[in-house]
């Protein structure tokens, strides 16, 4: 009996959707899973606060280069074996942390995951625009909360898991998770290459590569991508900001103890909970985010602000703030797709868009703490990041018209 196309596509949709999620749910377990454990490792591998430093540097580091590798990869292979090659990638990066006998074999194997996970990260929008391009707004909300969730998750968990049988358990155990997600992809890549083998069959003089969109340098004239880019980068910084240096610096300025700081830390990480539900779909149905935009920069600046001036007694209120700000990371997750025409053409922007971002966030904390150490006050600090947001400024023209990244470039070639 000859199968159903049209059941075939809905198929491959509820597949689809089914394997954005059970990704999204593991991008950022192995972000929060190792430093809990820090005191628990360093009893059979050694680490300094300049190794730890090392370790904390990897997640902006895997992501940016993922910017660069996963659309180019993606458009040889295709994006469903991409990303069927990304969760076998962070399957592979969990279990070499866990089996690590030694600190260069931990760091490879932090990098190994996390770039997994940077796959994820840059190719999630091009699914979603492939897999449900008629709820860009709802999937992406669905995915950027179970991303926020997935990053609450291992702080809360690996040292119980680790207590209860030892720390190479509980760093390996989230490898039994992202195992969920192998079944999706692996149908959905199986389905793609019959696909590309039928098609070639037809035509066998037929090259089947995904369309090659945009190069980098293309990108980086469209106004769209840079509108998208700042506030994104903006984000990145005070995500990787606040989780490597929040804690000192509320116990410098605000007087709080270590216990009350990171209690603080946790607050910041939940507020991500609602915007993740709140950003995609508003951004979607808004014909332009310049308000989001005016809302978080308003928010970060009195977040840091209040730090700066008043840091007592109204050190939640102003964590709260900050948290809040972060908005801007789920709306441009969904304007990556909302402002491209194609799956192909919304995985060069998230690539673009990702490397620039955490390539300056992996430099933020660095770059902060080195001031910190000149000064001997976060003052400085704190002002460099009110100017970074006032940057938010520049990126509001850039989307206060509603452009589509693809015609943006095609006026520039005329």
């Amino acid at each position: 009996m000859p199968t159903d196309p049209v059941l075939s596509r809905r198929g491959a949709s509820l597949l689809g959707i089914a394997g954005i999620l059970l990704i999204a749910a593991t991008l950022r377990l192995p972000v929060g899973a190792l430093s809990p454990l820090a005191e628990q490792i360093s009893v059979d591998i050694p680490l300094s606060a300049a190794a730890l430093g090392v370790l904390g540097m990897m997640p902006p580091i895997g992501f940016a280069l993922s910017g660069l590798l996963a659309p180019l990869v993606a458009r040889r292979i295709g994006l469903e074996t991409t990303l069927l090659l990304a969760v076998a990638i962070m399957m592979v990066g969990h279990v070499a942390r866990a089996l690590a006998g030694g600190y260069l074999v931990l760091v490879l194997g932090s990098f190994i995951v996390l770039l997994g996970a940077g796959f994820g990260n840059v190719l999630l929008p091009s699914a979603v625009k492939r897999f449900a391009p008629f709820a860009l707004g709802p999937m992406t909300a669905a995915y950027a909360m179970l991303m926020a969730a997935g990053s609450a998750v291992p702080p809360t968990l690996a040292v119980p898991l680790a207590d209860s049988v030892d720390w190479r358990f509980s760093l390996g155990s989230w490898a039994i998770l992202v195992t969920a997600a192998l079944v999706p992809w692996v149908l959905l890549a199986v389905r793609a290459a019959r696909t590309r083998a039928r098609d070639r069959a037809a035509d066998p003089d037929a090259v089947i590569l995904e369309p090659d969109p945009h190069r980098f340098a293309s990108l980086a004239r469209s106004r769209t991508v840079w509108g998208i880019t700042i506030p994104f980068t903006i984000s990145s910084i005070s995500a990787y900001v606040t989780f490597a240096l929040l804690p000192v610096i509320l116990q410098d300025v605000a007087g709080v103890t270590a216990t009350q700081a990171g209690s603080l830390l946790a607050v910041f990480a939940i507020t991500g909970l609602p915007l993740a539900l709140l950003a995609p779909v508003l951004t979607a149905r808004l014909r332009t985010p310049t308000a989001i935009l005016a809302l978080s920069m308003g928010l970060f600046l009195v977040g840091y602000g209040g730090l700066l001036l008043a840091p007592q007694p109204l050190v939640l209120l102003w964590v709260v703030l900050i948290g809040l700000g972060q908005i801007t990371f789920p709306m441009c997750l969904t304007l990556m797709s909302l402002r491209t025409r194609s799956a192909p053409s919304a995985a060069s922007v998230s690539g673009f868009v990702q490397t620039i971002g955490y390539a300056v966030a992996a430099i933020a904390p660095l770059a902060l703490g080195a001031l910190h150490e000149v000064t001997g006050s976060w003052a400085p600090s704190l002002v460099v990041l009110l100017v970074t947001v006032a940057l938010t400024l520049v990126a509001m023209p850039l989307l206060a018209v509603r452009g589509i990244v693809e015609d943006e470039l095609r006026e520039r070639a005329r």
